[in-house]
C-alpha cells in the first residue's frame, strides 16, 4: 500500500531541499576551487618574478636585498625619496602596493618630519624612534563605509651612505604598536569620560544650588508681599501656575527670543519670577491697595507707580550682586524680573505704562506676564471689579490681540485656554 499523499509531499519537499543544498555545496566547492587556482597561479607568477629579479640583480642590489632580509628592515628608502625596498608583509599591512606607497604623501612626511636631512655627514646615523600612523583605505566597519582606522607604527632605523652609487639609504624598521596605542586611547577616553561625568555632576549640583537660591529669594519676597497684602498673595500663586502653562506653549511654538543660551532655563526664570511682577505695590500706600470701590484719579496714579518701584527694587539687587564676582551670574537671572516688573503694564499698541513701549520693543517675558496678569485680574474677586467667567476672559483677550496683547502670545493662550479653565476661582 503506497504511503498517504501527505507523507509523499513531505518526502518530496525534503528531497527538493536536499537537492538544493547539494547544488549550493557544489557551487561553493567550484567557487573555492577557482579561487585556489587563481591564488596558486598568482603565487607561481610572483615566485617566478622573484627568481627572475634575483638572477638579473647586480651585486649591489643582491647585497641590499640580503641585508634587508638578514637585518630585518622592511622598508628602505634613498635620499631622493625613492623606495629601494618594501617587504610584501609591510605592504600587505598598510594595504598598498609599492607604487601606491611611492606616490603617497607618507614618503614626503617621513622625509620632512622624521628622517635626518644633513647630507654633509656620511657616517652611519641612527634614526630615533618615532610614531607613524598609516590610514587603512579599504576598511569598512559592519557595512558602514568611510570609517578608516589606522595602523600605528613605532619606526626606527639608521641611515648609511653607499659610496659606489653615492646614495644615502634609510633603513627603517616599522613595529606595529596599534594595540598599545588603542589601549592608551581607550584608557585616556575612559579617564576623560570619568572626568566629564564628575564635572557634569558638579555642574548639576551647582545648578540645583542656584535653583534653590532663586526659590529662596523669591519665596522670601513673596512672604513679605503676603504680609503686606493678602489679596496679592493669592494672585501670585495663580500667576506662577498660569505663567508656567503659557511659557510652555510659547516654547513649543518657538516664540522665544533668538540668541538665548538656554531656552529651558529662560522659561524657568519667567515662571519663577512672574510672582515678582507686583512687588512694587509694597511702595503703594496700604489704604489704597485695600480700598473698597473705585479709586480716585490720584489713587490710580499712585497704583501706576508700582511697575517702576518694583523695577527699582530689583535693580538694587542687581547692583548688589554685580559688586561681588561670586554672585555675578545672578545678574542675567534678575534681568528677567526687572523686565517683568517694569513692563508688564505696557500694551502692544503703545498706550500702556510706564514707558508707552509698543510691539516687539516690549520684553518677551513682560508680554507673557501681561496676559496672565490680566486674565487672573478679570477672573478673581477684587474690590474694584466683578469676576468674569473663563469664556468671557477668553473673548476679551482674543479681542485685545494686537491692541493690548502680543498676537502670537494670544494665539498660544488660545491653544491652551482649557488649562486656564481648570484653575478654580471663588
Amino acid at each position: 500500500m503506497p504511503p498517504p499523499k501527505k507523507a509523499q509531499d513531505n518526502y518530496r519537499a525534503k528531497y527538493v531541499s536536499l537537492v538544493n543544498k547539494y547544488n549550493r555545496l557544489v557551487h561553493v566547492v567550484k567557487k573555492n576551487s577557482t579561487i585556489f587556482k587563481r591564488l596558486y597561479k598568482n603565487y607561481t607568477v610572483v615566485k617566478q618574478r622573484l627568481l627572475q629579479t634575483l638572477r638579473h640583480a647586480d651585486r649591489e642590489k643582491k647585497e641590499l636585498l640580503r641585508k634587508s632580509m638578514t637585518e630585518k628592515y622592511p622598508l628602505i628608502l634613498d635620499h631622493r625619496r625613492r623606495i629601494v625596498f618594501a617587504s610584501a608583509e609591510f605592504l600587505e599591512e598598510i594595504e598598498m602596493t609599492q607604487d601606491e606607497l611611492a606616490a603617497s604623501f607618507y614618503i614626503d612626511t617621513l622625509f620632512e618630519r622624521f628622517l635626518p636631512n644633513d647630507f654633509t655627514v656620511r657616517d652611519v646615523l641612527p634614526i630615533p624612534t618615532f610614531h607613524f600612523p598609516v590610514m587603512l583605505k579599504n576598511y569598512e566597519y559592519e557595512g558602514e563605509a568611510g570609517i578608516h582606522p589606522f595602523v600605528h607604527y613605532s619606526m626606527s632605523g639608521k641611515r648609511e651612505f653607499e659610496v659606489k652609487r653615492k646614495l644615502f639609504l634609510y633603513y627603517l624598521e616599522p613595529k606595529d604598536i596599534s594595540s598599545e596605542v588603542e589601549l592608551d586611547y581607550f584608557q585616556k577616553t575612559d579617564k576623560l569620560i570619568r572626568n566629564l561625568t564628575n564635572a557634569n555632576d558638579n555642574l548639576q549640583n551647582a545648578k540645583k544650588t542656584i535653583e534653590m537660591h532663586k526659590l529662596m529669594l523669591i519665596s522670601l519676597v513673596c512672604s513679605l508681599i503676603e504680609e503686606y497684602n493678602k489679596e496679592t498673595s493669592v494672585h501670585l500663586q495663580n500667576i506662577r501656575l498660569l505663567t508656567g502653562y503659557l511659557t510652555e506653549e510659547c516654547l513649543r511654538l518657538g516664540l522665544f527670543p533668538t540668541g538665548l543660551h538656554d531656552e529651558i532655563e529662560f522659561a524657568k526664570d519667567i515662571n519663577y519670577t512672574s510672582v515678582l511682577h507686583d512687588i512694587g505695590k509694597m511702595g503703594v500706600p496700604k489704604e489704597v491697595l485695600d480700598k473698597k470701590g473705585k479709586l480716585t484719579p490720584e489713587e490710580f496714579e499712585s497704583i501706576k507707580k508700582h511697575p517702576r518701584l518694583g523695577a527699582t527694587y530689583i535693580k538694587k539687587m542687581i547692583d548688589m550682586f554685580a559688586a561681588d564676582p561670586a554672585f555675578s551670574g545672578y545678574e542675567g537671572f534678575l534681568s528677567v524680573p526687572y523686565d517683568i516688573c517694569l513692563h508688564h503694564h505696557e500694551r502692544w499698541d503703545g498706550t500702556g505704562y510706564p514707558d508707552k513701549m509698543a510691539g516687539e520693543a516690549i520684553p518677551f517675558c513682560a508680554r507673557v506676564v501681561a496676559l496672565v496678569d490680566s486674565y487672573d485680574a478679570m477672573r478673581a474677586k477684587r474690590s474694584y471689579n466683578v469676576p468674569k467667567s473663563h469664556a468671557e476672559c477668553v473673548r476679551v483677550i482674543a479681542d485685545a490681540s494686537g491692541k493690548q496683547f502680543a498676537p502670537d502670545v494670544v494665539q498660544a493662550f488660545l491653544n491652551i485656554e482649557g488649562k486656564f479653565d481648570e484653575l478654580e476661582y471663588e
